[in-house]
């Protein structure tokens, strides 16, 4: 591999510098590297979690598109905007793998041997967000208090943790249980991926 390279670490590093300080700035807005989706079974790059949930996506030079379409599959159910980072290699076939309404941003080796971000197409909004996948980001403890919260019985709480989820999606509308995910999320303490399932 060439010197020039973009590693997914230099990618990473300059969007934390520039294109997330706003993010990184705000009290509401949680930033974070590595959310798992559907119990780790894909994870978003770097997820901005304010009221909305934004994924971005990186694609380095050594980094191949073989997971592109599962990735793309998995953001589309939680994730209300996403866009995709990604080195001048990659561009053209990941155009032909991505939804319309992803964003992407060309990330090039720059002066000096930083990273120069072009946006080449904007984000829009996802209307596919599946209620189901987006309770599953939830423990089961936070699964249990929001469900505490809305009246559910102490007995009913005690369900298996896909039963809870089920649950979720029958007691709230689809609106009012992001919003709660959203809240759950930006106000976890633990946050490492692994949770106590």
């Amino acid at each position: 591999m060439a010197s020039g390279a973009l590693r997914d670490i230099d990618i990473r590093k300059a969007a934390y510098g520039r294109l997330l300080v706003h993010a990184q700035a705000c009290p509401d807005t949680l930033v974070i590297d590595e959310l798992g989706l559907d119990h780790g079974a894909c994870r978003v790059d770097i997820a901005v979690i304010n009221g909305h949930i934004r994924g971005l996506e990186i694609k380095a030079d050594a980094d191949t598109l073989d997971r592109l379409p599962r990735q793309v599959a998995a953001y589309g159910e939680v994730v209300d905007k996403a866009s995709l980072i990604a080195a001048p290699r990659h561009i053209d076939a990941a155009l032909a793998i991505i939804p319309d309404w992803w964003g992407v941003v060309v990330a090039q080796r720059g002066r000096r041997s930083g990273v120069t971000f072009h946006r080449i197409r904007e984000e829009r909004v996802n209307r596919m967000v599946d209620s189901m996948m987006l309770a599953r980001l939830l423990w089961r403890p936070e699964a249990i208090t929001i469900l505490r919260g809305v009246g559910v019985a102490e007995r009913d709480l005690r369900a298996p943790r896909e039963a809870l989820y089920q649950r979720l999606v029958a007691e709230l509308p689809k609106r009012i249980l992001a919003y709660k995910v959203r809240e759950t999320l930006k106000t976890r303490s633990a946050w490492r991926d692994r949770p106590p399932l």
